[in-house]
């Protein structure tokens, strides 16, 4: 499933939680594209913005941005989202490892791929993640 249709993109709040005002990228990706996107991302739940690189997909493990004062930077499970399939995955020392390398290869991320995780909620620790396929 590939999401990044800018005109039909709608904002979703935390669950719980009212939107205040529209948020921006916790990080700002070096990659133009990434940058693209991370700009162009409209939502009010935190969210941030990785360029996926040949080691993201070979290396079973995703360097996380801080995200400090979004969820708890302790060793915990995270739930990523993707259309309507859900994986579990570890976030240890700012990093997603197990069950990383299952998101990576059941949702085809290549690299060039840029991925926004939007948090839609915070208590269960629970990310959309949209990915936007690399240009060819």
């Amino acid at each position: 499933m590939i999401f990044g249709e800018w005109p039909d993109q709608k904002a979703e709040k935390i669950r719980g939680e009212e939107p205040i005002e529209r948020t921006s990228s916790l990080n700002m990706p070096t990659q133009s594209r990434a940058k693209e996107v991370a700009r162009n991302f409209i939502s009010y739940n935190p969210f941030f913005t990785v360029f996926i690189k040949p080691v993201h997909v070979a290396d079973g493990r995703l360097p996380l941005p801080d995200l400090k004062g979004i969820i708890e930077n302790k060793e915990k499970y995270l739930k990523l989202q993707l259309g309507e399939r859900s994986w579990n995955v570890k976030l240890l020392n700012n990093r997603l490892s197990a069950g990383w390398t299952s998101f990576a290869s059941e949702s085809e991320l290549q690299p060039g791929d840029v991925c926004v995780f939007e948090l839609i909620n915070r208590e269960d620790s629970v990310f959309k993640v949209h990915v936007f396929k690399r240009q060819c």
